[in-house]
């Protein structure tokens, strides 16, 4: 029998030990066996032999990876498991994978967690050879993840022991897998059925052998030993000796530290061993230390020496000291002194506050020593330091202390009471409450509502530590020295406490968040009450609005969601917080009404006017949400309603309140009702449009689409939707019209301005659609005189919820006939000018022309020619320049040469900045050339105005920074650029990135005559050009910059199409400046003038009699007539316009000029002296 019950605890003893330990601890590494964070994985991981460590070879029946007690790994179960031997310790590269076909699949199935294990049974065991190391490959197949805090646990292996691959969009393939990745994480796992070896010794790494100066309580650390289950250790004062620990075991772990003290300066021996159910590692090295000689002194961290203003009750801090068990605390008056504490043992802690029992005097010096202790040894020669003791407590240091708070009846903080945590004590623990309450002082107030604020301001910091202002408060009920019981803790100055009896007493600690005792503050504490809900605050009391019979809004609604409380009524697809909402109701007196909120203004405690409502059908209790509306800059337009049926309007701040953030608002509320449809809103009721003989309208016809409806006629094969149409119609007085809409206004919710147009011919009922318009002017074609036609108008867009409409202008206008020269074979002859004066200008438009056929397209804007027209000029040199200047719409200009018919292109530019001007080079003298001008857009209303004229430009002399012309103090220069080179900048840019080319620039110096503002004008510029200022000398120069500005610009001037340039910047007296102005492009040619405008105090004598002899113009600005002081020496007046056109030549002038002619704005009146010179007075036209 004894036999019987010998084999049979034998048999069960071998199957509780027929497990290998794999690993230990509780990382979560995130790769092996797999990463429930990925969707798929696929890892292979290599245990050598002595990792495994087994007694001898057998058969591993399964295996078993551990991960936290709640983890779920529900969306990573399903797992192949194969299992093989291998002589590899490592993977060598990331595709080193072990072929699967030299693996044995051990398990293909579903997993599960159960008590943070996961448990693989092999469906048949794997014979371990107990010589070959062990490879375990894992394919996960789960599509789905989970969070990381879900991952197995993992230990650190031998390097690129394990190769994982994962991903959550490619499944791998164990048979051929993807590149994956290497690394020494390996799985904490168990190999079940093999019985393990006894294990080896571990490696202790601490303390170093023979190591001195060791703790009294020392810490001994190893490495983990392959199969071990726990470690046992023996300590001795002699070689071999187990006197003080023998054998003892001290559990699965890697290090431990005695309990009991050990004896100073004394020297110990040790061993660890590494046990299991098999036995204990045998022949371990045995190590030795010495323990310290004594204590050490604490360092002591607070208070800091001879550090002020500490409470009286004062916290001491100081971190552990290796080997103590204790602490003692010495106080006293004078240095050296323990009058007030000797010797007092604090006990094993870091930090030690004195009781009320040991509270010592307000600003009083004192002098302390902290020393450690371990039984009869205590540190020695510690530091004494000293600190000063804080004023007096304040007198509501305690909660029996508290002041009392008047509580304001609203929300404004009329009443405050001052309060400051300077000198005050921890009367109580934070408890459930957050920061340090060593400074807390104490009010109390009567509630005298359910709900009150409770606000600190002011907050200064009074503590010797400085900028203290973030402060904490805590409301409590209860009684002082009974049970208190927090209702409020409160990190934000301002806080709502809620939930309060009215007539019962609460309290109120206040204190700096810090816990340095030296940060203090003072403040002021208000309690306020939040107003009372407002009447309508529920659906059942909803406030009846008029409804307006108009939209006047004559009858508003008044109303306010402050002290508004939540109605419990779910938002459904509307947005915002209806935490304040307040209630209306009204009566449709139509299908449709309009609703808007006006006049808000933001009341609560926080800014906001983000005002939200929402239209309700139904009953209270029984809404049904109908419309949300979160806009408020115009109306919305409530559509599908029942006459004579009630319908509820809430009204809400969209922020949500919390703590002491009160959004709320003040507002009206306006419902009106749209006007009826417009009387022409059937065809039938076509309002007759007079036709104008011209393209303007003297007298054009108002009308809207407000309130029109559809009248049921298809769209197509126009676009848009014609829901809201209204219709007019006229009698063709030619073969070609416009319909021409102005001033269109967005009059819905919408600002649409969307408004399309159709022209119909036939009659009422058997309408024919010949045009459609989606912009403001529809031309038409091929009408038949003395036909009636008809025009429906409409926005484009579909009504709704949004309601489209637009109110404008409508007129029917004719357009001119073609222009003459319409055709190449009819362009009009353009006489050369020898010079490059800009003189017999012609003034062309496009408007009525129609597109050329036949002809060769142009290089430039090639679609836009459905509006071309055609002059010609004979060449009188080999260069002549082309001058185009327009004045509304982007135009081209291509030159050809050749015949009508048989036209060659040579040269188009399409415009910038009211300049389309080309240089033509190379030409023959005597043949003929055609210039065909046209609007650069194809769209066929839009046509171009503008002056033609051709001249010969003159060369260039100061295209060069060495040629720069001297410009004269306020004196101004004028020229044409086309000649000039294209020259490099100077490498100081002046606002151009890199070196970039010049683009015909001309140079100019000014040089500053004091110091003062020099502006540099080339305002009369009739090209897009870019004007640059430089300081230094040719060859090295430098983009002027100062605090007055920068060297350059490429806009600046006011009444000029041609995006012409200005600067300002303040000169320095003598210096001289360099002034370059180029074209922005290559393209950018004309005419230029450049002026300058200074103070001139420091000019010569004979330039201020010059200056002095200077004809002047006066009054300037002038209505009608313009005067100028001496005409004597003028043979003729031009006056030039802000587009650089001569609008008016006076020959041999009298001193009173009549202008009355012009129109409003800047001009240039250019004066030609009979000597030969020019003087140009810049005057402007009021």
């Amino acid at each position: 029998m004894k036999k019987l019950l010998l084999l049979s605890l034998f048999l069960i003893a071998s199957i509780t030990n027929a497990q290998i330990m794999l690993g230990s601890g509780t990382t979560q590494g995130g790769y092996v066996p797999i990463d429930v964070n990925y969707g798929y994985n696929y890892t292979q991981q290599i245990f050598t032999k002595s990792e495994i460590n087994a007694n001898a070879a057998g058969n591993i029946t399964g295996m078993k990876f551990y991960l936290p007690n709640n983890a779920d790994i529900t969306k990573s179960v399903d797992w192949v498991v194969y299992v093989g031997h291998t002589t590899k310790t490592s993977f060598s590269s990331t595709t080193d994978w072990i072929p699967v076909s030299g693996l044995s699949q051990v398990f293909s199935g579903t997993v599960s967690a159960s008590g943070g294990e996961v448990t693989v049974n092999f469906t048949t065991p794997f014979a371990y050879n107990n010589t070959d190391n062990l490879v375990v490959a894992v394919d996960e197949n789960t599509t789905d993840y989970t969070a990381t805090s879900n991952r197995f646990y993992t230990f650190t292996g031998a390097s690129n022991s394990t190769l994982y691959y994962r991903s959550d969009a490619t499944n791998p393939d164990p048979a051929s897998p993807p590149t994956g990745t290497r690394t020494a994480t390996k799985s904490v796992a168990s190999l079940l059925g093999l019985t393990p070896g006894i294990p080896a010794c571990p490696v202790v790494s601490a303390p170093a052998a023979a190591a001195t100066g060791v703790s009294v309580l020392p810490t001994i650390s190893w490495a983990v030993a392959s199969s071990a289950s726990s470690y046992k250790i023996s300590i001795g004062t002699t070689p071999g000796a187990t006197n003080v620990m023998n054998m003892q075991d001290v559990g699965n772990v890697t290090s431990y530290t005695l309990t009991n003290s050990l004896s100073f300066d004394t020297q110990y021996y040790y061993t660890v061993y590494a046990a299991n159910s098999m036995g204990v590692s045998p022949a371990c090295t045995e190590r030795s230390f010495t323990t310290m000689a004594t204590l050490g002194c604490p360092s002591v961290s607070a208070p800091t020496a001879a550090q002020v203003g500490l409470p009286v009750l004062t916290t001491f801090s100081w971190p552990a000291v290796s080997g103590a068990l204790g602490y003692n605390l010495s106080i006293g008056t004078s240095a050296g002194s323990s009058n007030v504490l000797s010797n007092f043992n604090m006990g094993n802690v870091t930090t030690y506050t004195l009781t009320p029992a040991q509270q010592l005097n307000p600003t009083t010096q004192y002098y302390y020593t902290i020393t450690a202790y371990n039984g009869g040894v205590v540190s020695t020669g510690c530091t004494e330091r000293n600190f000063t003791t804080t004023i007096v407590p304040p007198a509501n240091d305690n909660c029996s202390g508290a002041v009392n708070l008047t509580v304001n009846p609203s929300l404004t903080c009329t009443a405050t009471t001052p309060g400051n945590t300077l000198g005050a004590t921890e009367s109580m623990a934070a408890g459930t409450c957050s920061g340090a309450p060593n400074d807390d002082v104490w009010y109390k107030f009567t509630a005298t509502a359910a709900s009150h604020v409770v606000a600190l301001s002011n907050v200064t910091s009074t503590g010797t530590t400085t900028g203290t202002t973030d402060m904490y408060f805590q409301v409590l009920s209860g009684s002082c020295g009974g049970t208190m019981t927090s209702m409020l803790c409160s990190d934000p100055d301002t806080n709502i406490v809620t939930g309060l009896t009215p007539g019962q007493t609460y309290y109120i600690r206040v204190y700096t968040y810090s816990s340095t005792v030296t940060a203090n503050a003072s403040f002021n504490i208000c309690v306020s009450t939040p107003p009372a809900p407002p009447a309508n605050d529920d659906c059942v009391n909803a406030v009846a609005i008029t409804i307006n019979p108009d939209m006047s809004c004559a009858s508003v609604t008044a109303g306010t969601t402050l002290g508004g409380t939540s109605s419990g009524v779910a938002l459904g697809s509307c947005s915002g917080t209806a935490d304040d909402d307040v209630w209306y109701k009204f009566t449709a007196t139509s299908t449709g009404h309009t609703f808007q909120l006006k006049n808000i203004v933001s009341v609560g405690t926080v800014s906001t006017t983000s005002l939200y409502a929402q239209v309700f059908s139904g009953a209270c209790g029984a809404l049904v949400s109908t419309a949300c509306i979160s806009s408020n800059t115009n109306f919305t337009n409530l559509t599908g309603l029942t006459p004579g049926q009630t319908y509820y309007v809430r009204v809400y701040t969209y922020d949500s309140n919390s703590g002491a953030s009160f959004y709320a608002d003040s507002f009206d509320i306006c419902m009106g009702t749209l006007p009826a449809a417009p009387a022409n809103d059937e065809c039938s009721a076509a309002v007759s449009l007079s036709v104008s003989p011209t393209l303007t309208c003297a007298s054009p016809v108002s009308g809207t689409t407000l309130s029109a409806t559809n009248s049921g006629l298809a769209v197509s094969p126009c676009t848009g939707t014609a829901d809201d149409d209204v219709w007019y119609k006229f009698t063709a007085t030619g073969t070609d019209h416009v319909v021409l809409l102005s001033n269109v206004t967005a009059v819905g919710t919408s600002t649409s301005t969307s408004v399309y147009t159709q022209v119909f011919s036939g009659a009422c009922g058997a309408l024919t659609s010949i045009k459609c318009g989606t912009a403001v002017n529809t031309p038409l074609t091929g009408l038949t005189p003395g036909q009636t036609y008809y025009v429906r108008v409409y926005n484009s867009n579909t009504n709704g919820s949004t309601l489209y409409a637009n109110s404008f202008n409508i007129c029917i206008g004719t357009p001119p006939p073609p222009p003459a020269n319409d055709d190449c074979a009819n362009a009009a002859s353009l006489s050369v000018s020898s010079t490059d004066a800009f003189l017999n200008a012609v003034n062309g438009s496009t408007v009525s022309a129609t597109q050329s056929s036949g002809v060769t397209a142009p290089t430039c804007s090639a679609s836009g020619i459905n509006d071309d027209v055609w002059y010609s000029f004979t060449a009188t040199g080999a260069t002549h320049l082309v001058h185009v200047l327009y004045t509304d719409n982007a135009t081209s200009t291509q030159i050809y040469s050749g015949t009508c018919g048989a036209l060659t292109a040579m040269i188009c530019f399409d415009g910038a900045y009211g300049n389309s001007s080309v240089l033509l080079q190379n030409l023959v003298v005597g043949q003929t050339y055609y210039v065909r001008v046209y609007s650069s857009s194809s769209t066929a209303t839009t046509t171009s105005n503008f002056q033609i004229a051709v001249t010969t430009p003159s060369p260039v002399t100061n295209d060069t920074c060495d040629t720069a012309i001297a410009l004269a103090c306020n004196g101004t220069a004028q020229g044409v650029n086309a000649l000039a080179g294209d020259e490099t900048l100077p490498a100081s840019t002046c606002g151009s990135s890199g070196s970039t080319a010049s683009y015909k620039g001309v140079w100019y110096t000014v040089k500053a005559t004091e110091n003062g503002p020099i502006t540099i004008d080339a305002c009369g510029t009739q090209y897009d050009a870019y004007l640059r200022v430089y300081t230094g000398s040719c060859g090295s120069l430098t983009c002027f910059s100062n605090t007055s500005g920068v060297g350059y610009a490429d806009t600046g001037c006011v009444n000029t199409l041609y995006n012409a340039p200005t600067l300002t910047f303040t000169g320095v007296a003598g210096t001289t400046y360099y002034v370059l102005l180029t074209g922005y492009a290559s393209t950018r040619i004309g005419n230029y003038s450049i002026s300058v405008t200074q103070g001139c105090s420091g000019l010569a004598t004979a330039e201020v009699e010059k200056k002095n002899n200077e004809i002047k113009a006066y009054p300037n600005p002038f209505v009608d007539v313009l005067n100028i002081s001496d005409a004597s020496k003028v043979k003729s007046a031009s006056v030039v316009d802000a587009a650089g056109r001569v609008v008016k030549t006076i020959d041999n002038p009298s001193s009173t000029l009549h202008l009355g002619d012009l129109k409003q704005g800047m001009y240039l009146v250019v004066l030609n002296m009979k000597d030969g010179s020019k003087q140009t007075i810049k005057a402007i036209k009021r």
